[in-house]
């Protein structure tokens, strides 16, 4: 693993490549029958004086205002709603869900005691899941292009809740989105207007889960699942950018091909790697997912807050917590059971859903902090200032 970098001015953004592609790719969506379709790492990554030993990021980088974004939006090919977001989902129960393979990747939502599995081969071809949970609006987006996922509550200035369709552009290669009650857009990445009447106000961002069909059906038994019956024909056993699974076309980490420009071209890492990207109030933190699976536990610090990042084993996935119960920061490793994590000074054990399950901390439960599965290229051009540990 590599602990310095060379520094020097931030790269030129990238040139956009095969800019038609994603059109192509979608065409057939467009046209045609039946494809209308002991030691935590911590340890290992703190300096003697208590300091995270991150990444920098390149001299000279900062964060693009939302002017910068503005200017830079590029058409992604289809029209506005042209990628069709799904307005009224319908859910099957864990049973009936026979379109599924156990290795499709699934974005599973635990909300107000509900789980629901909104598969990934559905999705690619909607990117927008406009549902309800517990009687209240949520949005469900994937970005195939940036490999991110992440769900949504937004209110209007007078108070309206926000639904959302696909505005047919993109930042930053990444989805661009519209609200139908104010025509603003928001970056999906960003969870920020940039463009319209709400333009600086930002969403309640709720994590999903990215994790495969045979994990989450395991782990919650009694979940819904979105149907492929969505009002629209279209070739749900494919996927038109590649496959998650196996792994293969544009979603390869080899892979380093862009459809699309994007301001920022961070070349310390391969464009496709996985990270877990966490934004915790103004400051946002990246971690490689392949580090926390390997390490179990990650710990960080996000402003004054201490973040743990924790390796779910029941889904392959990962969750962040701000890592603090009792009054206490806590500083966390993996513990001898499967999916526990032991606080070094108090000895209170913790599973990987961040409840505290014995010990003098019994009880307590760490506040979640939002985080998403996203592509390194994709975090880097939106969070040029973020901290990195990979």
């Amino acid at each position: 693993m590599r602990d310095e970098l060379d520094s020097g001015a931030a790269p030129e953004p990238a040139q956009p490549e095969r800019r038609l592609t994603r059109r192509t790719l979608l065409a057939a969506g467009f046209a045609g029958v039946g494809a209308i379709a002991g030691a935590s790492y911590l340890a290992s990554r703190l300096t003697g004086d208590g300091k995270e030993a991150l990444r920098p990021a390149p001299a000279g980088s900062g964060g693009d205002t939302l002017a910068e974004l503005a200017r830079n939006v590029t058409s992604g090919g289809p029209p506005k709603d042209g990628i069709p977001s799904i307005d009224e989902p319908k859910f099957v129960a864990a049973g009936s869900a026979r379109f599924l393979a156990d290795d499709d990747v699934v974005f599973g939502l635990e909300l107000g005691g509900e789980a629901r599995a909104y598969p990934q081969l559905v999705l690619v071809w909607h990117e927008i899941v406009n549902d309800k949970v517990g009687g209240r609006p949520i949005s469900v987006t994937y970005c195939p292009l940036t490999g991110s996922t992440v769900a949504f509550r937004g209110t209007s200035a007078r108070g309206e809740a926000l639904t959302f369709g696909t505005s047919g552009d993109l930042v930053n290669s990444n989805l661009l989105m519209y609200d139908r009650e104010t025509d603003s857009r928001w970056p999906q990445i960003l969870g920020q207007a940039i463009v319209g009447p709400s333009r600086g106000r930002r969403l309640e961002e709720i994590p999903l889960q990215w994790t495969t069909w045979r994990h989450w059906r395991r782990a919650h038994p009694d979940t819904r699942v979105l149907s492929t019956d969505t009002g629209f024909l279209r070739n749900y056993g494919d996927d038109p950018y590649g496959s998650y699974n196996p792994l293969g076309g544009y979603y390869k980490r080899s892979s380093s091909d862009l459809f699309f420009p994007v301001l920022n071209d961070d070349s310390r890492f391969p464009r496709k790697d996985v990270f877990v990207g966490a934004k915790l109030a103004e400051v946002r933190l990246a971690v490689r997912k392949d580090v926390v699976r390997r390490e179990r536990a990650v710990m960080a610090r996000m402003g004054r807050s201490r973040v743990a990042f924790l390796h779910d084993p029941d889904l392959d996935d990962v969750r962040a917590y701000r890592a603090h119960a009792g009054g206490r920061a806590l500083l966390l490793a993996p513990g001898s059971e499967r999916g526990r994590y032991v606080d070094e000074a108090t000895g209170s054990v913790l599973d990987a859903r961040g409840g505290i399950v014995s010990g003098p901390l019994r009880g307590s439960e760490l506040e979640r902090v939002t985080s998403y599965d996203v592509m390194w290229f994709a975090w880097a051009a939106f969070f040029r200032d973020s901290k990195v540990l990979g």
